[in-house]
């Protein structure tokens, strides 16, 4: 088996899901993490008598060109897709690594954009596309002919019918519940628990059972 060296974008909590979901699926060698807000060589994990460092800011790290990939592990979505465009900046050819748990079911006709990770426990069902630089957390079930666009999330547990669109940038709570054929546009984030029974606007927040809106929001407005 051809080992891929991976560069893991970020260091907190969500990195350390990133890096567990990796290391179980032992085809990947990981050079460590790459976080702005750290010192180089700042010990980040340890791991079976092994230890990862923060090997240093993002703009010196990409330039190296080392034959490896990457993939942000930041779970706020506006600033993933901020650190891409970053990265773009440094080298438009940069690859991204899509990462999907060995203990997720990903069935047949489903497609996984670069640079997503998909958590132990989830489902994907037949027909289902997630765009670039999502994240599908632990055990969200996904169902047929769903659509994921670019930078959007799904948080633990989260649930979708048929033919549902996620706007890109939008974010679905914990255990949120969304019916069949709903559309939630652009930059959208769905409460905890709520039970999504209508078409959502975009850049908006939306909660409750039904889910009603409960007011707008910015782009750049924390939600985790």
């Amino acid at each position: 088996m051809l080992i891929k060296k991976i560069v893991i974008i970020g260091s907190g909590s969500h990195a350390k899901v990133v890096f567990s979901e990796i290391m179980k699926l032992k085809e990947f060698e990981i050079l460590g993490f790459v976080d702005d807000f750290k010192k180089k060589k700042d010990l980040i994990i340890s791991f079976n008598n092994k230890k990862f460092y923060n090997l240093g800011k993002i703009k010196h790290v990409i330039k190296k060109k080392n034959n490896f990939k990457g993939i942000i592990a930041v779970g706020l979505n506006f600033v993933r897709k901020k650190i891409v465009k970053e990265i773009y900046k440094i080298d438009k050819n940069f690859k991204f690594q899509k990462v999907v748990s060995k203990d997720a079911i990903i069935n047949s006709n489903v497609s996984i954009g670069e640079g997503t990770l998909v958590v132990s426990g989830s489902i994907i069902n037949n027909g289902s596309k997630i765009g670039k630089h999502c994240i599908l957390n632990t055990s969200c079930s996904i169902d047929h002919d769903n659509y994921l666009k670019n930078f959007s999330s799904a948080g633990p547990g989260a649930i979708t019918g048929g033919n549902v669109v996620v706007g890109e940038q939008s974010h679905l709570g914990m255990g949120c519940v969304v019916k069949d054929q709903i559309n939630i546009s652009k930059n959208t984030i769905i409460g905890s628990a709520s039970l999504v029974n209508k078409n959502c606007e975009k850049n908006s927040i939306y909660f409750g059972t039904p889910a009603k809106k409960i007011r707008s929001r910015l782009s750049n407005e924390n939600y985790l």
